[in-house]
């Protein structure tokens, strides 16, 4: 068992790959996650992947540390790219934008696979990405962890092949979360409605239509008091 410590947001996105599965972590953070995964007997196998070359020796250095190089594989890849050969069950990307996800997810034709788990952390539009998801891909889980004061939210979806429809505030802040609420949800709530005040505030100075942000905001706010 490794003495390894994750992040809570790659704490959060461990707790959702699958056991004995062979994960790749995609922009790999120097395969902090690949190992804890396998050393701590979670992954059988694991992928730590990256397209720059610098993180990619840095998680070299480490897999040698902790003695896992017959259990961990290393790739220097743009995206998906080069994934496919070494079949990976389980799919982990954090830390990078939702667009951009979004994108890797679109070129590849491997993740279209119902056997094929993806565990995603976008940074930002995150409205966008859950919207790319909804076709095609169901969610199985979803969480908002706080980290250094910020609020950051983990996504668990598998390929079905479907059409789901969401609404608004279920792209922005995840139909799951809205289900569970919590304290983190409430504040993730709070925020969402705080950032639509200031644009509705900026509209209102320069003269523009504010109805649709104003729709948004009610939305908002009785999910605000259903809790």
């Amino acid at each position: 068992m490794s003495d390894l410590k994750l992040s809570k947001r790659l704490s959060t996105a461990a707790s959702y790959v699958r056991s004995g599965a062979f994960v790749a972590d995609i922009g790999t953070d120097h395969a902090y996650l690949p190992i804890y995964l396998v050393s701590n007997g979670i992954a059988r196998l694991a992928l730590a992947s990256d397209i720059n070359e610098g993180p990619i020796l840095k998680a070299k250095e480490n897999i040698l540390k902790y003695d896992l190089t017959d259990k961990i594989y290393t790739e220097i890849a743009n995206g998906l790219d080069k994934i496919e050969k070494y079949n990976p069950t389980d799919i982990v990307i954090c830390g990078m934008g939702g667009e951009l996800i979004a994108k890797i997810l679109d070129s590849s034709s491997y993740i279209k696979s119902k056997n094929i788990r993806l565990i995603l952390q976008p940074m930002t539009s995150i409205y966008e990405l859950r919207e790319y998801l909804s076709n095609g891909f169901s969610t199985i889980a979803e969480n908002i962890v706080r980290e250094d004061n910020k609020l950051y939210q983990v996504m668990c979806v598998e390929y079905d092949g479907k059409k789901h429809q969401y609404s608004r505030p279920e792209l922005e802040l995840g139909k799951l979360n809205i289900k569970n609420k919590g304290e983190e949800f409430i504040s993730l709530l709070n925020l969402a409605i705080d950032k639509k005040i200031k644009r509705l505030n900026g509209l209102k100075v320069g003269g523009y239509d504010t109805s649709e942000v104003e729709a948004e905001i009610l939305e908002l706010e009785k999910l605000k008091n259903d809790v």
